[in-house]
C-alpha cells in the first residue's frame, strides 16, 4: 500500500515503496476522486461517531458482545500500536489496551473462546513482524503469544473449523513473497509449520469453505498478478491446486456466500488496471465462472455478507477514492447500485453488527496526496432480501465453563459437534439466525435422536435446546416451522454430524483428539479452553476422557 505522506522531507523511501505497491498514478501528478450520485438507489449510510485515531490497513473485529475491536493500521507514517472499541448501542468509541507492537497489513480473527488472535504486519520502518498477540474482551488488554516462524505481511489467516488459525504467504521485504504456511494452537499458544502454497503470493484471499477445506486465490508474486488457486486440506496439512481465476487479481474481494460458493469482486488485474468483473468458485466442481460485473471497476474496497444473502461492496476505486457502493444479488447474479457513502474512503473496513448493519470505518479520504481518515458510518439495508435464514451453528454448553459454536453450512456437508453427551449440565443446541427480528415461531422439531426440550427467540436469534442426545455418529436436523418476522414466513432447517471425541471439531476421530485431551489431563475442574475435551461430561478433564477417546479411534 501506498502511505500518504507530504511531498517533502518526510521518509522518501516509504513513499517509494508504497508507489510500486499501489497507485502509480501519483508518479503522474494524477488524483482522481469519484463522487457520483446514483438514481435509485436503496439502503442508506449515515455518520456515526469518529474512531479517536484516524487509521488505516487496520483490522476491525466483531466480539462475543456485539462491540466492534479496531486494531494497528497506519495515521500519517506511522504503525499505530492503539486499539479501540465501537459499541453500536451509543455510536461512540472508546480506548482499549494498546498493543506490545505497533503494526499495520497485520491480521486479527476471532477464536472461539472469544479473544482475537493478532499476527505479524509490518511495522513503522517496513520491516516484517513475527510477533502475535492475544487480546482478552473481559479485561481490555493484550498479552503476547508464540512467535510466526516467518514474519510477514499482507498474508491471509483463516480461523479452521477445529479451533486453529491457519497463516499463508505474504511478504517479508521488498519483493521477496512467502509460500510458508503455518497454524496456531490456541491450547499451547504456539505456531507449527504445515504444507507450503504451491506459489508464493501476497494480497490473495484465503476463504473458509463449508467442507472445512481453505480456498487460496489471486494475489501478486514479484511484479506476476495471479489468477491461480489452491486449496488447502486441514486433515493432510497439504495445498492441492483448483481450477484458476478466469481474470488474474489482486486487493480484490472474496466473499462466502450462503450457498456456498465464493464471490470474487474487482481488484487489479494483470496489468495493474482495476476491474469491474466478479466470478464464482464452486468446491464442488473446482470451477469458477463469471457472474454478472460490478457497475464500478475498484479494488481497496469493501465486501460483506449482508443478513438476507446478498453482498454489499463499498468504497475503493481505480487509484482514487470513491463513494459509490453496490450491492451483488446471487439469486439473479447482477450488481445494482445502492446508497452512496458518506466519505470517500479506500483500504477501509467494513463490519456486519449484530443489527444487522454495516459499519464502515476508517481508511484513506479524499485529499491529495489522501491521508487517513477517522470517520465512520452505518449502512442500514433496504432488507431487500425478505426474511432468510443467514446462518446455523451448532451450539455446545458446558455449565458455566462456556460456549462453544460450529457455524453449520446452509447446504452442502453438514457440520460437526465436537462431541455428544448426556446428563450433567450438559446442553446441546442448534442457534439459527434470521434476516431480521424474529417475532414468533410456530414450533420446532429434531429427528434422529434427542427431544426438544426448549425454544427461545433473542432478537433475530432461535435457539433450540436439545435433550438426551445421544446419538453418536449419526446425522440430526433441526427444523423450525412458521418463523415470523416483518417480511414475512418461513420455514428452517439445520444439521449436524454428531461425533463422540472429535474434540477439534475436523470431522474424524483420531490421535490429534487424543493429544489434545492428554494436554489438557489433571488441569482441574473444566473452564473456557479445556471444556471441549472432557467428553465424558462430568465436569473435568482426566483419565475417563482419555479412555473413552481411545475407544472411539
Amino acid at each position: 500500500m501506498f502511505r500518504a505522506i507530504p511531498t517533502a522531507g518526510l521518509r522518501p523511501t516509504l513513499s517509494i515503496v508504497r508507489q510500486r505497491i499501489a497507485f502509480p498514478l501519483l508518479l503522474l501528478g494524477a488524483w482522481l476522486v469519484l463522487v457520483q450520485p446514483s438514481a435509485g438507489q436503496s439502503g442508506t449510510w449515515t455518520e456515526t461517531g469518529d474512531l479517536i485515531t484516524a487509521r488505516w490497513e487496520h483490522t476491525a473485529t466483531l466480539l462475543p458482545d456485539g462491540m466492534v475491536l479496531a486494531v494497528g493500521g497506519v495515521t500519517n507514517v506511522t504503525a499505530l500500536a492503539s486499539a479501540e472499541l465501537y459499541n453500536p448501542a451509543s455510536g461512540t468509541w472508546t480506548e482499549t489496551g494498546d498493543l506490545a507492537h505497533g503494526r499495520e497489513a497485520h491480521t486479527a480473527n476471532l477464536l472461539p473462546n472469544g479473544q482475537v488472535l493478532v499476527a505479524g504486519g509490518r511495522d513503522t520502518f517496513d520491516t516484517a513482524l513475527a510477533s502475535a498477540e492475544l487480546y482478552d474482551p473481559a479485561s481490555g488488554t493484550w498479552t503476547e503469544t508464540g512467535s510466526l516462524a516467518d514474519a510477514r505481511f499482507l498474508h491471509t489467516a483463516t480461523l479452521l473449523q477445529n479451533g486453529e488459525v491457519l497463516v499463508a504467504g505474504g511478504e517479508v521485504n521488498f519483493f521477496t513473497y512467502l509460500a510458508s504456511a503455518e497454524l496456531y494452537n490456541r491450547a499451547s499458544g504456539t505456531w507449527t509449520a504445515t504444507g507450503s502454497l504451491a506459489t508464493a503470493r501476497r494480497s490473495a484471499t484465503a476463504t473458509l469453505l463449508p467442507n472445512g477445506q481453505v480456498l487460496v486465490a489471486g494475489g501478486l508474486n514479484q511484479s506476476t498478478i495471479l489468477a491461480s488457486a489452491e486449496l488447502y486440506d486441514p486433515a493432510s496439512g497439504t495445498w492441492a491446486e483448483t481450477g484458476s481465476l478466469a481474470d488474474a487479481r489482486q486487493r480484490y474481494t472474496a466473499t462466502l456466500l450462503q450457498n456456498g460458493k465464493v464471490l470474487v469482486a474487482g481488484g487489479q488485474d494483470s496489468s495493474f488496471n482495476g476491474l469491474a468483473s466478479a466470478e464464482l468458485y464452486d468446491s464442488a466442481s473446482g470451477t469458477w465462472t463469471e457472474t454478472g460485473s460490478l457497475v464500478n471497476a475498484r479494488f481497496d474496497h469493501t465486501a460483506t455478507l449482508l443478513s438476507d444473502g446478498r453482498v454489499l461492496v463499498a468504497g475503493g476505486g481505480i487509484f482514487e477514492g470513491s463513494v459509490s457502493a453496490e450491492l451483488y444479488d446471487p439469486a439473479s447474479g447482477t450488481w445494482t447500485e445502492t446508497g452512496d457513502l458518506v466519505n470517500v474512503r479506500f483500504v477501509h473496513t467494513a463490519t456486519l453488527l449484530s443489527n444487522g448493519k454495516v459499519l464502515a470505518a476508517g481508511g484513506l479520504d479524499d485529499h491529495f496526496p489522501p491521508v487517513a481518515t477517522a470517520t465512520a458510518e452505518l449502512y442500514t439495508s433496504d432488507g431487500g432480501g425478505g426474511l432468510t435464514l443467514v446462518s446455523a451453528a451448532s451450539r455446545k454448553k458446558h455449565g458455566s465453563a462456556g460456549t462453544f459454536d460450529i457455524d453449520l453450512p446452509l447446504s452442502g456437508t453438514p457440520g460437526v459437534e465436537c462431541r455428544v453427551g448426556n446428563g450433567g449440565t450438559f446442553r446441546q443446541s442448534i442457534v439459527l439466525t434470521f434476516s431480521e427480528e424474529v417475532t414468533s415461531i410456530s414450533g420446532a422439531t429434531n429427528t434422529n435422536c434427542g427431544s426438544v426440550n426448549s425454544t427461545t427467540i433473542s432478537g433475530s436469534t432461535v435457539t433450540v435446546e436439545l435433550g438426551h442426545v445421544n446419538c453418536d455418529g449419526s446425522d440430526i436436523t433441526v427444523t423450525v416451522s412458521g418463523v415470523n418476522g416483518a417480511s414475512g414466513s418461513v420455514d428452517a432447517s439445520a444439521t449436524m454430524t454428531l461425533r463422540t471425541g472429535d474434540v477439534n471439531a475436523d470431522g474424524v476421530v483420531n490421535n490429534t483428539d487424543l493429544k489434545e485431551i492428554k494436554m489438557n489431563v489433571g488441569r482441574g475442574l473444566v473452564n473456557g479452553d479445556n471444556f471441549r475435551d472432557d467428553i465424558t461430561v462430568d465436569g473435568k478433564v482426566n483419565h475417563g476422557d482419555t479412555t473413552l477417546e481411545k475407544s472411539k479411534l
